[in-house]
């Protein structure tokens, strides 16, 4: 087995790790969700922890799994021989960059004019980077 196979092997492993730590917090989560009792809310204050907590477990949530459909996709250009090669202009992504963020889609360049987009739009785009780099 070459080089290139053996680091495709460990990032496989490293996203597969990745997926499976998503899973285990999103069922946390979940599981704190289904433990948010709305009948324990006696007051408006109550009511005010409970509706945030709600929330916060709603956006950590959502995070985590546009994390997960990253990752997904990443295992999914493994399988069919696309990975690591920039969804945007079709270069290859260095390998310190799939090293660090194995389930980016884009080269550095690619994704610092994405990041410069979405400062004017969605705020989805900023995801890419702060989401990954935090874990579960």
């Amino acid at each position: 087995m070459d080089q290139a196979h053996i680091k495709i092997g460990r990032i496989r492993q490293k996203l597969k790790l990745r997926r499976q730590q998503i899973l285990e917090f999103l069922k946390r989560l979940n599981d704190e969700t289904q433990a948010l009792d709305p009948d324990s809310a006696r007051d408006i204050a109550d009511r005010s922890v409970l509706a945030m907590s709600r929330e916060s477990l709603f956006e950590q949530t959502s995070q985590q799994r546009l994390v997960l459909r990253m990752v997904d996709g990443a295992l999914g250009r493994i399988s069919d021989g696309s990975f690591g090669v920039c969804a945007s202009c079709g270069d290859d992504i260095s390998a310190r960059r799939l090293e660090a963020v194995p389930w980016t889609q884009y080269c550095l360049r690619c994704q610092e004019v994405l990041e410069g987009e979405t400062r004017h739009g969605s705020e989805e785009a900023s995801l890419l980077t702060t989401s990954f780099t935090r874990g579960a």
